[in-house]
């Protein structure tokens, strides 16, 4: 855990830079404006004979909405016969009647072994008042005419009809006092005194800074956040002693430092079986409805061991009622207790949220939530928990896939079944890195016997992050197979295979073949694949690319059981989008049929063959129409070559130059009608030779490849033959 080098006097001016640079980001960002007491009311003078209280001369620092100044109180016991007190005070008020509902923070300090650092420890300050000299804060609420409505005393209950008294701390550890009033209490003025008492010498410096209350646009997403902490089972001599208060450091779990946290518990030796300590969460606002809660904590591995989540209980509470109470280990799923287990290995701090609402009030909306631990009996070994961070955050994600298994270099669809509304989701690999913000990941799987885990998260409100939700996946060569295909296209054909590439052709797919086409009907693959334009090369080998083809592989029942784009080479080779084969399937070994889909040629499926793990060959350019599906009319052979037929311009079920749906007409309407026209360094359908020129007249034309496709008939229909 990171250090803090500044010492709390040190920290005294700086910590008021904070609170004034606070206070701009709260107006700013939060939309939220401090509304400060500038009236000056009323202080002690420290008259008379024998003075019985301090003069505070500078009272107006109090009450001049400056936080980095402050009124200066002191309170003193002379041990003269039966003691003599002096005590002061600081009397301010706002402008108007305090808004309903709003809380008011008075922000103070003393010394770092001062009254308020037990104070914020709730019922602790009951405990040391005598030991320090009977040093306590007073605070009297008033109305416009100055009458008393409430008085509050630091060693008294901080609970009242008329409303509730607390002291905490912000994520600089700028401490506050603070009162929320009851319904219908119309208040506008504050005093605060301190005093001592009793027949012990002592005295005590206070710094009343000034006093606020928040308005302001409701917004969940920027609260206004500060903490306090209360224990039970202490003695007066734990809270003195060496081992200090029972969660030390408390503003570290709400500051900004991810390497901070503040600290629960004690060693075994000094503190009762049974004691609990407490840290709460203030939040100026409700939260969103549904909003759980995220925390990141460290637990020694001794005491996850002993069992130490169902010690622990999370509270959740709206304007002052119980919500919800829960053991982390009742509302914790398996795979969550898992990962904090996981983590203990590696020391590092678990992640993890809950739901704080009950079954009976699914949307309840909360502003405090309270994290309890109790001390556990028979551990050898400090109990020390570490808690890094407290979160307002939405339901995590869920991906409804357990660590699976699949085939190696295929693609897999991880998606969120959760999915809510205005809320954000972000993909994270082993790494670290964000790999999307969609609703859903396409992932390729792992080599064989290699897992890869992904997290996801979801967001409401900017930065912050539910709990990362684990997927884990596993490549194995048992759900898969491999396919080295071979194919030629009849629109590309040239004497003994698919001619060679120019370097017209390799420009028009660099411009415009980057991304794979067969995402429109009638495909509608949905694959993202994509390349870099420099995989477009015209060579003097026989393996430059001539265009992308779409494979799917169909099951005795005709059921598609996976598909996957590729790109055929000069030589006729199907390959993976690097030019490597074999194409690896998710399938079991078995038998399939096989089919290869292009863009402007009738599909060619090969007949239900047996497919063994590993590659399999499947040569299309010398197979016949025994080893084909359908009859001789779904292929076209060329030099004794078999190959797809061409001419498919419109990319439907056949091919055709006359009647309804027939391809002429396509390459014509792409000519805007004219006959005449040419149009250069095209990627489309209607460039039935893949020349990249889509002309209906002249040479090379089109139409005429068209017409050659049909056998050179214009009233014959050639029809597709696929599974």
């Amino acid at each position: 855990m990171k250090k803090k080098t500044l010492h709390f006097r040190d920290k005294l001016l700086f910590t008021s830079v904070l609170v004034s640079l606070l206070t701009l980001s709260i107006s700013a960002k939060a939309q939220l404006t401090r509304n400060y007491a500038t009236n000056a009311i009323a202080h002690s003078t420290g008259g008379g004979i024998i003075p019985t209280t301090f003069d505070v001369p500078d009272f107006a620092n109090a009450s001049d909405g400056v936080p980095a100044t402050f009124a200066t109180l002191q309170a003193e016991t002379i041990l003269l016969g039966l003691g003599s007190q002096k005590s002061s005070y600081v009397e301010i008020g706002f402008s108007g009647d305090v808004p309903e509902g709003a809380t008011v923070y008075v922000a103070i300090q003393d010394d770092a072994q001062g009254l308020l650092s037990v104070l914020a420890g709730g019922s602790l300050g009951n405990l040391v008042t005598g030991l320090l000299g009977n040093r306590h804060i007073e605070v009297d609420v008033k109305n416009n005419a100055g009458t008393t409505l409430v008085s509050y005393n630091s060693d008294g209950t901080r609970v009242f009809t008329q409303g509730r008294f607390n002291f905490v701390k912000d994520a600089t550890g700028q401490t506050y006092l603070t009162f929320k009033a009851s319904a219908g209490l119309a208040y506008r003025r504050l005093r605060i005194s301190v005093v001592t008492g009793g027949l012990v010498a002592s005295s005590y410096t206070l710094k009343v800074q000034d006093a606020f209350y928040l308005s302001g646009a409701y917004d969940p997403c920027n609260p206004f956040v500060t903490t306090s902490y209360d224990a039970t089972g202490l003695s007066l001599g734990l809270l003195t002693g060496p081992d200090g208060l029972p969660v030390k450091n408390p503003q570290y779990a709400i500051d900004a430092d991810t390497t901070t946290a503040s600290t629960f518990g004690y060693g075994t030796a000094t503190v009762a079986i049974g004691s609990t300590f407490s840290q709460s969460f203030h939040f100026s606002n409700l939260s969103k409805p549904g909003d759980q809660v995220k925390f990141r904590l460290r637990f020694p591995a001794t005491l996850l061991s002993a069992n130490v989540l169902n010690t622990m209980t999370v509270d959740a509470y709206r304007h002052d009622t119980l919500l919800s109470s829960s053991s982390l280990s009742s509302v914790l799923s398996a795979q969550l207790l898992a990962l904090i287990s996981l983590n203990l290995g590696s020391n590092i701090p678990a992640e993890f949220q809950l739901k704080v609402d009950t079954t009976a009030a699914q949307n309840m909306q909360y502003d405090e939530i309270r994290l309890t631990y109790v001390q556990l009996a028979n551990i050898s070994v400090a109990q020390f928990i570490e808690l890094y961070s407290v979160d307002r955050v939405p339901p995590a994600p869920i991906v409804p896939v357990p660590p699976v298994t699949s085939c190696p270099g295929t693609s897999m669809r991880l998606a969120i079944s959760n999915v809510k509304p205005a809320t954000s989701y972000k993909w994270y690999n082993d790494a670290g890195t964000v790999v999307s913000t969609d609703t859903f990941y396409n992932m390729t799987v792992p080599a064989n016997n290699v897992t890869v885990s992904f997290y996801v998260t979801s967001s409401t409100c900017p930065g912050v992050e539910s709990a990362r939700m684990p997927v884990s996946v596993t490549g194995t060569n048992g759900n898969c197979v491999s396919f080295s295909p071979i194919a030629y296209l009849q629109g590309t054909f040239d004497g003994n295979r698919n001619r060679d590439v120019t370097a017209a052709w390799a420009t028009v797919l660099a411009a415009n073949a980057t991304t794979q086409p067969y995402s429109v009907a009638p495909f509608l693959y949905p694959g993202t694949e994509s390349v870099s334009a420099a995989v477009f090369t015209a060579t003097a080998a026989n393996t430059d690319i001539v265009d992308w083809v779409l494979l799917e592989l169909k099951d005795t029942a005709n059921n598609l059981v996976d598909r996957k784009v590729g790109f055929m080479l000069e030589n006729g080779n199907i390959t993976n989008l690097d030019k490597t084969q074999p194409i690896v399937m998710k399938a079991l070994a078995g038998s399939y049929y096989l089919t290869i889909r292009h863009r402007n040629h009738l599909a060619l499926s090969s007949n239900l063959t047996p497919y063994v793990p590993g590659d399999n060959l499947f040569d299309f350019t010398s197979a016949t129409d025994a080893t084909l599906f359908g009859d001789a009319n779904a292929f076209v052979t060329l030099n004794g070559y078999t190959a797809m037929r061409g001419g498919n311009a419109n990319s439907n079920s056949n091919t055709r130059f006359n009647g309804a749906t027939n391809d002429r007409d396509v390459i014509l309407q792409f000519l805007s009608g004219n006959e005449a026209s040419t149009i250069f360094s095209v990627y489309t359908p209607a460039d039935v030779n893949l020349d990249g020129i889509v002309r209906f007249n002249g040479a090379q034309n089109d139409r005429d490849a068209l017409l050659l496709n049909l056998g050179g008939s214009e009233y014959i229909t050639i029809f597709e033959q696929k599974k």
